[in-house]
């Protein structure tokens, strides 16, 4: 009789049917799981296109953060001083310059006639006031003379007197009485003449001083107009005032340029300072004597500040900050700059990196993310706030990490799933 023999599988085949429930077990728990989220988030989210921070505790530096120019303290505008044509530029905008250096060149023919001819009328004038000068002294020593002789004459007759009186006295009969009066009246004349002529010598030396002081102030007037018309034609060459770099200069040959017209503008690298512009609505903790941090792009220098414009324009307020550290070799006059001003510091505070478009002292939505890959929203306080952090007041705290990036058009979700 035959009998019915049981077929013996491979161990194979029981292992893979194994398997095939475990796996079939572990994709229905992945699908629940799955699903689960899905229908517990409102909403999905790439979280691979999110930035995040996390909540720190310590201290924390408040400041406002603004965005200007490295601009001179000294500087310079040349303006023509007299008209004339550009014959030749000879430095350009960018130019290092020392003081004295010649910047351009006009002319102008009608300035250097009108310097020659004056320079003519100074020399002619000059060579009458020394003929008129040497006249004079001529005419003083005449009268010098001339008192000499009347001062020689007069003793010479007091002599005669002095020696007739003793004969006289002596009753000699040498000298009669009439010529003996003769002798005296002779004296008198004599002595009245010298006295004359020295008076006369006096007025004749006041005269001669007064002729000389009068042309002498002519002469210097003429010298002064001189002098001015050189000093045109000397300006002719626009001279660099002081040493630095001329930032602005638009001459061109054969261009006109007329009396007072701006020509180049000079400024000095060494003494800059930045001007920064900080919205009104950062202003207020901003006093003099904070310290500042000024980004060239090409480093970090130190600073303070020193001048806080009292107006505001178009929503800002220009700042002014001195330089207190060696600024980097790329700096120059009107180079874009960022500055950073500390305004307070917190010794122990709840902060945070800024979230976009969070105000300070105010109260705002952020998103706190779990374990669970949730970014679930949160009402936070937020306390005072600087250019990246801002403090947390309450909502949050330390270790809780929350997102960063733009989520206005998550507002109406409480919960979104970050996969």
């Amino acid at each position: 009789m035959d009998k019915k023999r049981d077929i013996q599988k491979p161990v194979w085949w029981k292992r893979s049917k194994v398997l095939a429930s475990v796996a079939g077990l572990a994709l229905f728990f992945a699908f629940y799981m799955v699903s689960q989220k899905f229908t517990s988030a409102d909403m999905q989210v790439n979280a691979e296109h999110l930035m995040y921070s996390t909540v720190l505790q310590g201290p924390l530096t408040i400041s406002v953060s603004g965005n200007g120019t490295l601009v001179p303290e000294n500087i310079q505008w040349l303006a023509a001083r007299v008209s004339g044509r550009v014959e030749q530029v000879v430095i350009k905008a960018g130019t290092q310059v020392a003081k004295g250096d010649v910047i351009a060149v006009l002319s102008n023919p009608e300035l250097e006639q009108q310097a020659e001819e004056t320079r003519w009328d100074y020399e002619a004038f000059l060579a009458q006031f020394e003929a008129l000068n040497a006249e004079l002294e001529s005419s003083l020593l005449q009268q010098k003379a001339q008192v000499l002789h009347a001062q020689f004459s007069y003793e010479s007759a007091n002599l005669q007197l002095t020696a007739e009186t003793q004969l006289i006295k002596n009753n000699t009969g040498v000298v009669s009485e009439i010529n003996f009066k003769k002798t005296q009246m002779n004296v008198s004349q004599l002595k009245q003449t010298w006295q004359i002529e020295q008076q006369l010598s006096d007025k004749f030396s006041l005269t001669m001083k007064a002729k000389v002081k009068a042309k002498n102030a002519e002469l210097n007037k003429l010298s002064k107009v001189l002098q001015r018309a050189e000093e045109r034609v000397e300006s002719l060459n626009i001279i660099a005032p002081m040493n630095g770099i001329v930032q602005e200069s638009d001459l061109k040959p054969g261009q006109r340029i007329a009396i007072g017209g701006l020509v180049a503008k000079i400024a000095d690298p060494k003494s800059l300072f930045a001007e920064l512009q900080l919205s009104e609505l950062n202003i207020g903790e901003v006093t003099l004597g904070q310290t500042a941090v000024i980004d060239t792009r090409n480093g970090t220098v130190s600073g303070e500040v020193i001048r806080i414009d009292p107006n505001v324009n178009n929503g800002n307020v220009q700042v002014d900050v001195r330089i207190l550290e060696a600024l980097p070799k790329n700096a120059r006059p009107d180079l874009s700059i960022t500055g950073k001003i500390n305004v307070s510091e917190l010794e122990n505070t709840l902060y945070v990196q800024r979230p976009a478009f969070v105000r300070a002292n105010a109260t705002s939505s952020l998103y706190r993310v779990d374990e669970a890959g949730y970014a679930r929203k949160v009402t936070v306080q937020l306390g005072k706030g600087s250019v990246s952090q801002i403090q947390i007041l309450s909502g949050l705290q330390a270790g809780d990490e929350i997102v960063l990036s733009d989520t206005t058009t998550w507002q109406t979700h409480n919960t979104v799933l970050l996969n």
